[in-house]
């Protein structure tokens, strides 16, 4: 399960390029095929985190790659 932590989250989205980087078999960095998602309301500023059911913990990796290169710690893994 990846643990999401949005007050830490900046919003930079490297975490969805990380997952579609996974996702896309290490040949792009493709944000459309990520399993996790960051949106920020403009008005308000506040930045939301979620990651869907097509995430696989990136298996075949150590640690989950939108958790590994997470600027910011926003997230973490529990196993």
């Amino acid at each position: 399960m990846i643990l999401l932590n949005p007050l830490k989250c900046q919003g930079c989205r490297i975490c969805e390029a990380a997952c579609g980087f996974h996702h896309s078999g290490h040949i792009e960095f493709n944000p459309a095929k990520s399993s996790t998602h960051i949106s920020r309301d403009n008005d308000t500023a506040v930045i939301s985190m979620s990651v869907d059911s097509t995430c696989d913990l990136c298996a075949g990796e150590d640690v989950p790659l939108c958790v590994k290169y997470c600027a910011y710690e926003a997230r973490g893994v529990k196993r």
